[in-house]
């Protein structure tokens, strides 16, 4: 056949593509389905809402407790200085009770050596006064007036008195060390009992402490646990709620396209626009031009999918687009998808609203993949998100 006969054969098909797709968007569905798609818009829509507010309820809650967890750890560290305060009084007295009860252990000492001295004077004591009963009693009267002169008369008194003043002395000492050691050894008793005591309050008063610890410490776990448990809820409503909302675009979506309304959606997903209609820095002329698309984000070799039903009605290469399929959704409506890596449709051929039209490139004047989306109303290029839902 020649080339000339297949060229008028192929857009003889694109243009009854695009009359059949002229002729059947204006097309009403039945009162019943169309009703029964807006009974299921609505219950979603209900869904939807009551979604959102338990979101609402579940985030106030989670701000409630970012509140509370944060008190909570005030009180925590509150407490943790406290327990430092206390660990260190505790350390202090605990010292100060070693301390004196090692200066009891040395006064025990010196009261077990002076009861030994005290002992040791008094056996001598005794021992003189045993003397003097086996040797007969000892007038103090022969003694003096057995001396041969007055001057061995006043020498003997005066030993006599010596020995009277020393043996009064040695007992008086003896009882002043005796009475002083054991003032000292109450006092350190006392010093001790005392610490004791204190001691055994720090003690007291750290346990508390700790115990207080442990119970904020389990204030800030039941927090978290809680924080957590509506995190998850949180995530799950989001997930939900996402679901919700793409069934209620699907069904609006259905309700416009029985009605005839164009109602396309992103070429891919997820959506992330990196450039928009109207004027820009061109990144390769590097001068002030208009972009008359939407540049979407995509990985290369990304499936494209068509914004809407219609009729493949070009594709080609262009040294500006690259590999460019362009789509008749009729009513003057056209929607280009340029710099594409591989093109999978054909003139003439129709296509249903998503289905895989290209894979994702960087072809003609392109610095990343992405794919570059044109609406075309009467010719004329508009802004595709003026018309896309996502």
């Amino acid at each position: 056949m020649p080339v000339r006969m297949q060229r008028r054969i192929r857009w003889a098909w694109v243009a009854l593509g695009a009359l059949l797709l002229n002729m059947a968007l204006p097309l009403r569905p039945q009162a019943a389905q169309a009703n029964d798609i807006r009974a299921q818009l609505e219950q979603a829509q209900r869904d939807l809402e009551a979604v959102r507010r338990k979101q609402k309820e579940v985030q106030n809650e989670l701000a409630d407790l970012a509140f509370q967890a944060e008190e909570a750890e005030a009180q925590l560290r509150l407490v943790e200085a406290e327990l430092v305060q206390a660990n260190a009084n505790l350390a202090i007295v605990a010292a100060e009770y070693e301390e004196v009860s090692a200066e009891l252990e040395l006064v025990q000492a010196e009261v077990a050596l002076a009861q030994a001295r005290y002992a040791e004077k008094r056996k001598i004591l005794g021992d003189r006064i045993r003397a003097m009963r086996e040797n007969g009693p000892v007038d103090k009267l022969s003694v003096l007036f057995g001396a041969a002169t007055f001057r061995e008369f006043i020498s003997r008194a005066e030993i006599l008195a010596t020995i009277a003043r020393k043996d009064r002395e040695l007992v008086e000492q003896m009882k002043a060390e005796k009475l002083a050691l054991e003032e000292k050894q109450r006092q350190v008793e006392g010093r001790k009992t005392r610490l004791a005591a204190l001691k055994a309050e720090a003690e007291e008063y750290q346990a508390t402490v700790v115990a207080k610890r442990e119970e904020r410490e389990q204030v800030s776990r039941s927090l978290e646990d809680r924080r957590q448990a509506l995190a998850a809820q949180l995530d799950e409503m989001e997930r939900y709620g996402q679901q919700l909302a793409e069934q209620v675009a699907a069904l609006v979506r259905e309700l416009n396209r029985q009605a005839g309304v164009f109602a396309p959606i992103p070429p891919v997903t997820p959506v992330i626009i990196t450039d928009h209609f109207g004027m820009r820095w061109h990144p390769i002329l590097g001068t002030q031009r208009m972009h008359y698309g939407t540049d979407f984000a995509a990985n290369y070799g990304q499936t494209v999918r068509a914004i809407e039903a219609g009729v493949v009605l070009q594709t080609s290469y262009d040294d500006v687009y690259g590999n460019l399929v362009i789509i008749d959704h009729g009513g003057g409506i056209t929607s280009w998808y340029a710099h594409n890596s591989r093109i999978l449709v054909s003139p003439g051929q129709a296509v249903s609203q998503g289905e895989a039209i290209a894979l994702a490139g960087s072809t003609g004047w392109s610095t990343g993949p992405h794919v570059h989306l044109e609406i075309h109303v009467d010719g004329v290029q508009k802004n595709p998100l003026d018309y896309i839902n996502w």
